[in-house]
């Protein structure tokens, strides 16, 4: 089993459906955990029990862990309910602050990809996770790999963010991805949300070939084999 943090404060969960969507099509077994502070996932995931607080459920052939407020509250359900985490090929934890990381990242992370958005909040937040990271970690190479996320960087923009974050020792990967998003992506996501099918290959095609340029790197796979298993799917 692999531990993937998808880390930083973005609101990145449209990404993270169909990136557990590609993995899904290639054969893997996926799990994500809504470790965002605001629960995010409660809201575009359907509840199997609308009183239920948190649960794991199956969306759009992906199994979602959302509602839950820490790590041990996930894993007492889990076992509670006979879950067995370690049969996942990929556990995804989608963490966007200082305090739901302190809360959800129990396991070592096999990567951590951290989402940018150049706005001055954003790198804020990130700098509070990323410090906290290091608090817990004192000795520990920090490693990301670097995804930009809605917008492009500037030199001013990526040497402010090089400057907040080298207190810290931060490692970046060689790799970077950039996920461009127009209307046409909103407009999936939208309908992705009211259709309860996560319509990955109905995006743009700059979108649609950086999801597959990071998941083939994630899952060591053909870039063009993956492309082709996706545009195959009629969803």
């Amino acid at each position: 089993m692999q531990v993937i943090g998808l880390i930083g404060y973005v609101d990145k969960h449209d990404f993270a459906l169909n990136m557990l969507r590609v993995i899904n099509i290639m054969d893997r077994s996926v799990l994500l955990i809504d470790g965002t502070f605001d629960k995010k996932y409660k809201y575009v995931i359907p509840a199997i029990d609308a009183n239920s607080k948190a649960y794991i459920t199956q969306y759009s052939d992906v199994d979602f862990a959302v509602g839950f407020d820490n790590y041990e509250e996930f894993e007492n359900y889990a076992q509670e309910h006979g879950v067995d985490i370690e049969k996942y090929d990929y556990v995804i934890m989608d963490i966007d602050s200082a305090e739901t990381y302190r809360k959800f990242a129990r396991k070592e992370f096999t990567k951590k990809y951290m989402f940018i958005d150049t706005n001055i909040l954003s790198v804020a937040k990130n700098k509070e996770i990323v410090k906290t990271i290091r608090e817990s970690m004192p000795d520990v190479e920090l490693r990301f790999t670097k995804v930009l996320y809605k917008a492009y960087l500037s030199r001013a923009s990526e040497n402010y963010i090089e400057n907040q974050l080298s207190l810290y020792n931060v490692i970046w990967q060689d790799e970077v991805y950039e996920i461009m998003i127009d209307e046409q992506d909103r407009m999936v996501a939208i309908d992705s949300q009211f259709s309860g099918i996560i319509q990955t290959r109905k995006h743009t095609k700059m979108y649609l070939l950086a999801l597959v340029q990071l998941v083939s790197a994630l899952l060591e796979e053909d870039p063009k084999k993956v492309l082709k298993k996706v545009k195959r799917r009629r969803n």
